[in-house]
């Protein structure tokens, strides 16, 4: 599409990079090199910086928000594989929920949600400098700015989600060097809320109601799914609940029209995916304007390059438990093939069929993935053994002769979830509601099992996990099931070698770092 393209020519020719920009870096001069706008795509050339940095959710070499909020999870795990992958301890922390304040990927995870505040924050004052000069059309300028306090209000929600208590930077020229967060967690928490809440909802009339024409972008609709799923957690992030709100707005997601099932599963997450009719929001990756995305070599075995021909060897990381691979039906379609799509067990094949070879394991090993991991911590007698257990993830399709970045765009927001989530919104209010499990089962259908007779905390939760793996909802989704007011979640429940984790950890820590260079912060309680 015109736009999606002109967004990666954007990325490609911009190229800036601004990743490691912590909190207190935030004294910089507004840019001066763009001394007007005259055109769409001028001020959409304007905007390649705070989008770009979205590219940048895995983190350095792969340790930012996204393996954050999926590693913490009963879905997704990162385990010691003999010498390979026990990287500081960092990922079996994660996995145990005993992050220190001193984890890099928490510190990741903070500079790049920031990263986002600032860029979007300098754009809006650049926009409105240039407006008060009288050098771009002012009409034009408010839609801009409109959609930029909706990206920043994006951002803001994933600190909002993942940090509780952070600084606002609502006008980047005034904010000093060491701006504060609240000295209550509680309050600052609510501020940042009612902060997303505002931002969003007086600047959604401005923006594009073409879904389409607007790929990649904040439009009206991913305003309200943004909004969908502030309300949605609302309960989590401020001990009150406001179900109505997020059906409304799920609603206007639904009612607009412009999304569908699509009848293949598979095709939301295909290598040529930004057609997809359930995309409301995505990363527009790209293996040249816009790479980061490397899920194939976080996950696949060392020797599954020779199942796709990849140009380089894959890391043999990231798995999934045993019981979330088991929590699937036989006939789910979203489990897949075991070979080459869904969750990947059983014995593995080159790309001309024949048996993959470990002769590390052993001589002429066949290898043959198990869904079964002995431990975390896979070392000694283990260590061999250990690189083919664990079920791998092969959601997203893996382009033969892929480079270490793929191009499949990554759909943050989608259909599937609008209608999930407001099922859970009415049947929060009335566990027998009926479009509730209609639209549950409109899901299943497409899966390919049998209807729920009726809907649960358990049976929802866990199609909520089944339908949206690896799409960065699972850490919020166990938060959300059965604890309220800071009291115990599925998150904080035992599961695997994971033991019983305090209510406090349902946040991170606010990075040890970040304390050092701002007196002003106030560390999450906890810890």
């Amino acid at each position: 599409m015109r736009y999606k393209l002109l967004i990666k020519l954007t990325l490609s020719i911009l190229l800036i990079f601004i990743y490691g920009i912590a909190c207190t870096d935030l004294t910089e001069e507004t840019p001066d090199a763009q001394t007007s706008l005259d055109s769409e795509e001028e001020f959409i050339a304007a905007l390649g910086e705070a989008y770009t940095i979205l590219g940048n959710s895995w983190g350095s070499n792969g340790k930012g928000l996204y393996p954050m909020t999926e590693v913490s999870t009963d879905e997704m795990v990162v385990p010691q594989r003999g010498a390979d992958w026990f990287d500081g301890g960092v990922w079996i922390q994660t996995h145990r929920h005993t992050t220190p304040v001193d984890h890099g990927p928490t510190g990741q995870t903070w500079n790049f949600l920031f990263s986002g505040v600032n860029a979007t924050s300098r754009l809006i004052l650049q926009f409105e400098t240039l407006a008060d000069a009288g050098q771009l059309d002012m009409e034009m300028a408010e839609s801009f700015i409109g959609e930029l306090r909706v990206l920043r209000g994006f951002y803001y929600y994933w600190l909002l989600d993942t940090f509780g208590n952070v600084p606002i930077i609502d006008n980047f020229a005034e904010v000093a060097g060491n701006p504060p967060n609240n000295t209550d967690f509680q309050a600052g928490r609510t501020e940042l809320f009612n902060f997303i809440e505002s931002e969003v909802l007086e600047s959604i009339d401005g923006l594009s109601d073409d879904p389409r024409a607007s790929y990649g972008r904040m439009h009206q609709d991913a305003a309200h799914f943004l909004l969908g799923k502030l309300y949605l957690n609302a309960e989590v992030y401020l001990g009150t609940p406001r179900w109505n709100d997020a059906v409304a707005h799920f609603d206007a997601v639904i009612n607009s029209g412009n999304y569908n099932l699509e009848p293949d599963y598979f095709a939301n997450f295909a290598v040529q995916n930004s057609g997809a009719s359930e995309t409301i929001f995505a990363i527009p990756y790209d293996e040249i304007f816009l790479p980061g995305f490397n899920f194939h070599h976080a996950t696949l075995h060392y020797n599954h390059q020779f199942t796709w021909n990849f140009e380089q060897q894959p890391w043999n990381g990231y798995a999934t438990l045993a019981e979330f691979y088991r929590s699937f039906e036989e006939d789910d379609v979203r489990k897949g093939d075991g070979q080459t799509r869904g969750l990947l067990v059983g014995p593995q094949y080159d790309i001309a069929g024949n048996p993959l070879i470990d002769g590390d394991i052993g001589p002429d090993h066949h290898l043959t993935l198990t869904a079964d991991i002995p431990s975390i911590t896979m070392t000694g007698d283990l260590a061999q053994p250990s690189r083919e257990k664990g079920a791998r993830f092969a959601k997203f399709e893996y382009e033969i002769g892929a480079t270490p970045d793929l191009s499949n765009d990554f759909p943050v927001f989608r259909y599937a979830d609008a209608l999930l989530s407001k099922a859970e919104a009415l049947w929060r209010q009335n566990p027998g509601d009926a479009e509730a499990l209609m639209l549950v089962n409109q899901i299943r259908e497409r899966a390919g099992v049998a209807p729920f007779g009726q809907l649960t905390a358990e049976n929802l939760v866990a199609e909520r996990g089944r339908e949206l793996y690896t799409e960065m909802w699972r850490r919020q989704d166990l938060i959300r099931f059965d604890g309220i007011d800071g009291g115990e979640t599925r998150f904080n429940d035992p599961w695997w070698e994971k033991n019983v984790s305090p209510a406090h950890r349902n946040v991170f820590p606010i990075p040890q770092d970040q304390m050092d260079a701002n007196p002003n912060l106030n560390q999450n309680p906890g810890y």
